[in-house]
């Protein structure tokens, strides 16, 4: 017999649930090789109407399939059967990875896991618009002003490019991160910088060296997925804090520190990932006294602080407490992601611990890249960039808020872009995100779920869209398949649940 034929035989009132039942059908027809590997099993619309469920259960269903090991998912394409799930012949018996499984210790990916790893793919996926990505665009990299600093370094130092360094940074770029650091009215000591590969690793060592099992730490909800992915890491646990049109709410902060200690608040107070808001000044001098009255520290992403759309961009809390507050940031939103430029400012004893936790990641991030970024630097090139790269993503973002305007009108929702590279959307539609997600993809566009950025359960419908990557035609384009989905899926009758994270 099928297992297709045993879908229409669950126990309804049994005391396993129906997801689990339909996971042991499914796992069982793949153990016996009736489900052979890389065979496609269902779509989850299907697999809900035989089995007679709704399509939640269904995507759960899947979803621990996968946590198995059993089977993995492709955007716009599936799932399907893994190669290694099959009990390998005899025969293969010393050339089967099966035996991995067991020997690997246990991992468990989450939602955002799973979301951050397929961001990547979908700009190489073929037909498919990726909103997901924040990646910056070709368009705005100052390519000849790295070439020249490239060639310079190649023609000058290729000897000492090639040799080991300092693990904190070569002192020529730390002295220039410093000076760009000054020259934003944020005066730091290039002796309390550490030069790394990129924001996200930034983020990686300091929770390393800040928390431990069992912390607590608070956040933005909804925060940029690495962050989330940093708390889990380092074993602690992390708690959301509201964000509105003025930044993080600061009085849900006070709220949670009366009954909680916490060690650390990971905030991205300029132009957040994912609303493009900024803590108001006046919110910044409270969750200053907060750090100063509770001795926690704050981690401060300062990665999109340079692509504000107007005005007088907010100071950074770094420069305002820097016994507090560990500061983070890279070149990768303004110059280009590949040089992987990244940075920490710190003071005091952490200083010593990032050291450490650097040291045992890398040794030290590449000599060449360190010296090519610091010639850019010092010919005075990203001075001339910045404002050029500003004006492009405020351009990005105008074209993006009028296609959303434009095609869904009433039915969707935004807080205003101060700056950045995001616009965080949320539907007046009783859809489910996930099978709106599922379904964009399979309609040629790909963007961030709302799930995947929150820590706290979430009831509504949100997605990130990122403006920076595309070309206008394409932001517009992709907008459309967005509103054109969700406006189908909310035709059909649906139940609006909250989505384990």
């Amino acid at each position: 017999m099928s297992y297709k034929d045993g879908l229409s035989d669950l126990t309804r009132d049994g005391e396993r649930s129906l997801t689990q039942q339909l996971v042991d059908l499914i796992a069982g027809a793949i153990r016996s090789g009736e489900l052979a590997p890389q065979e496609q099993l269902l779509p989850t619309r299907e697999l809900a109407e035989r089995a007679g469920i709704n399509h939640l259960t269904a995507v759960r269903t899947y979803r621990r399939l996968r946590e198995l090991g059993l089977v993995s998912a492709h955007v716009g394409r599936g799932t399907f059967v893994r190669g290694a799930s099959r009990p390998p012949d005899a025969a293969r018996v010393t050339d089967s990875i099966a035996w991995q499984r067991y020997a690997l210790p246990e991992f468990e990916e989450s939602y955002a896991d799973r979301v951050l790893a397929g961001m990547h793919g979908h700009v190489v996926a073929e037909g498919l618009i990726p909103l997901s990505v924040g990646y910056p665009s070709q368009r705005i990299w100052p390519i000849e002003a790295i070439r020249e600093a490239a060639h310079g370094t190649l023609d000058d130092e290729i000897e000492r490019a090639l040799q080991y360094s300092e693990v904190r940074g070569v002192q020529e770029l730390t002295e220039q991160l410093a000076q760009l650091s000054s020259d934003r009215g944020a005066a730091e000591d290039p002796r309390d910088i550490i030069v790394v590969n990129g924001a996200s690793q930034a983020l990686s060592l300091t929770m390393r060296a800040v928390l431990e099992p069992g912390d607590t730490v608070a956040c933005e909800d909804p925060s940029f997925m690495s962050v989330l992915r940093a708390f889990r890491a380092s074993g602690a646990k992390a708690v959301g804090i509201p964000v509105d049109d003025d930044g993080l709410d600061v009085d849900a902060l006070e709220s949670l520190l009366a009954r909680t200690e916490i060690k650390a608040l990971a905030i991205q107070p300029r132009f957040h990932n994912p609303t493009g808001r900024s803590l108001s000044p006046e919110r910044s001098q409270r969750l200053l006294e907060l750090a100063r009255s509770h001795g926690f520290f704050i981690v401060e992403d300062g990665v999109y602080g340079d692509l504000h759309f107007g005005g007088e961009p907010p100071r950074s809390l770094r420069s305002q407490a820097p016994a507090h507050v560990i500061y983070c940031d890279s070149l990768s939103k303004t110059v280009g992601g590949g040089l992987r430029a990244g940075w920490i400012a710190a003071s005091g004893p952490v200083l010593e611990r990032l050291v450490t936790e650097k040291r045992a990641d890398d040794i030290h991030s590449s000599t060449l890249t360190q010296l090519a970024v610091a010639r850019y630097l010092a010919s005075g090139a990203h001075a001339d960039h910045v404002p050029r790269a500003r004006g492009f993503y405020r351009e990005q973002c105008a074209v993006m808020l009028e296609a959303i305007d434009k095609h869904f009108g009433d039915a969707a929702s935004y807080p205003q872009p101060l700056g950045g590279g995001h616009v965080w959307l949320t539907l007046d539609m009783a859809i489910d995100e996930r099978e709106l997600i599922e379904q964009c993809a399979r309609n040629g566009v790909a963007c961030v779920p709302g799930a995947a950025m929150s820590v706290e359960r979430q009831r509504d419908v949100s997605l990130r869209l990122s403006f920076g990557y595309l070309e206008p035609e394409e932001l517009v384009e992709g907008v459309r398949r967005i509103a054109a989905t969700a406006r189908s899926l909310s035709r059909r009758p649906a139940r609006r649940e909250a989505v384990p994270v």
